[in-house]
């Protein structure tokens, strides 16, 4: 029976052991939440917790899109759960953001627990946007090929800095575009005849670097694969 079950999740090893480490993050950053909430008697940054849940949607949309492809009703299924995914992405990424926080001093917890913090919650999840995109990409590439899988890729990570800037200067939330699509819509039209140089500079370096993370990681996971067939 335990041959069996090896024989099953073999072919998914690789993203059980990402999943299997992600958790651990997470978990890890729950931690040391609750020991800040020991340190300062507050829950003043409960918003990473809700942060790294959303940022957890995308996966789980990614996952769903990944399972209906397979089924039946694929054209019915996997274009909304892709719509998810892509609704729900920025909010992977967004948590670095969160970084700003910490030019307001908070009495009782020092700076540097504070920066630490931050930046296991930030890079717990931009790793499951990392791990996400990755899913979704190898889908797109086997559906339509290569090049399409790599423009779809800088595509996302436009947009994703597009939601990272809307949700963190205009303050609108993935839900806003189910609940106030009309509102949505005429604020980007707005400010898209209109861009400020702020917004111009921080979607086109926050893209760039959400690229080149995803670039950097997925070329090591290439090294790796092609050394592991080497030595097998």
């Amino acid at each position: 029976m335990i041959k069996n079950l090896y024989a099953i999740l073999l072919p998914f090893k690789f993203r059980l052991t990402v999943f299997g480490l992600l958790s651990g993050a997470t978990l890890f950053c729950l931690i040391l939440f609750r020991i800040r909430i020991t340190l300062s008697d507050t829950t003043e940054y409960a918003f990473l917790i809700w942060n790294l849940f959303l940022a957890w949607i995308p996966l789980g949309m990614a996952y769903a899109v990944s399972f209906a492809k397979k089924r039946r009703h694929v054209l019915l299924t996997a274009p909304f759960a892709a719509f998810l995914w892509l609704l729900f992405f920025p909010n992977a990424p967004y948590i670095l953001t969160d970084l700003q926080h910490l030019s307001r001093p908070h009495s009782g917890v020092p700076v540097w627990f504070d920066m630490l913090l931050i930046n296991w919650f930030a890079w717990t999840g931009i790793l499951l946007g990392v791990f996400s995109l990755f899913m979704m990409h190898d889908i797109v590439r086997r559906i339509i090929g290569r090049w399409a899988g790599w423009v779809f890729v800088i595509a996302v990570s436009t947009l994703s800095g597009l939601g990272i800037y809307l949700g963190r200067f205009l303050r609108w939330n993935s839900w806003d575009l189910l609940f106030h699509p009309l509102e949505l819509v005429g604020n980007l039209i707005q400010y898209a005849l209109n861009p400020s140089m702020q917004s111009i500079v921080f979607i086109g370096v926050f893209s760039a670097f959400f690229i080149f993370i995803y670039i950097t990681l997925y070329a090591f996971g290439l090294l790796f694969h092609k050394q592991a067939h080497q030595t097998s």
